[in-house]
């Protein structure tokens, strides 16, 4: 088990990650940043604490990555349980830390906590198919949903998410949902151990 979580960065990796999380989102909290829209009418405020809430979705991977299919084949118990239980695990902590945060500070942290879901969520999703290239897939749906504006002033496209402000109702379910369908792929399609 402590070889385990060794190799897959438990120890070093993941605290790492969720400590610059938190020294990130607590500097950038409140500050927005602006981009030009180039589909949509009106450009939309993008929480700079966006750009860190791609991390965890980034650990979440090279986490996942640090697999040795040859060692683990003759691990006696399941280890890509074990690594789907770590990966949500870490996700969600790193979600509850962003709203622990936000008693705190402003409601930019929530911001990042539901980013922080859909980000982990379309990773894992994608991981099964595209393996260590899956860090992409959040990256370019954070620059689209900042670059294709939005209808109207401060109402980014519903499906964009990422701009949306904390209170958006719609925006909390479809990251929820985006993170449900990353685990779910993960448990059906991720490459198995022998056991």
């Amino acid at each position: 088990m402590i070889w385990w979580l060794r190799q897959r960065g438990a120890f070093g990796l993941l605290p790492g990650v969720l400590l610059a999380f938190a020294m990130g989102i607590g500097l950038t909290s409140g500050v927005s940043v602006v981009f030009p829209s180039f589909l949509g009418h009106y450009a939309m405020m993008t929480e700079l604490s966006t750009f860190v809430a791609v991390l965890p979705g980034i650990a979440v991977i090279a986490c996942l990555e640090r697999r040795m299919p040859s060692v683990e084949r003759s691990a006696v118990r399941r280890l890509d349980a074990r690594d789907t239980v770590l990966v949500a695990g870490f996700a969600l902590l790193v979600t509850a830390v962003a709203a622990g945060l936000s008693l705190v500070g402003s409601d930019a942290m929530l911001v990042a906590a539901r980013n922080n879901l859909l980000f982990c969520g379309l990773a894992l999703a994608a991981w099964p198919s595209l393996g260590h290239r899956a860090t992409l897939v959040p990256v370019f749906w954070m620059i689209q949903s900042m670059f294709l504006g939005g209808r109207d002033r401060d109402d980014p496209y519903p499906w964009v998410i990422v701009t949306e402000a904390a209170h958006v109702t719609h925006a909390t379910v479809g990251a929820s949902a985006v993170f449900l369908a990353g685990l779910l792929s993960l448990v059906c399609f991720a490459p198995r151990t022998d056991r």
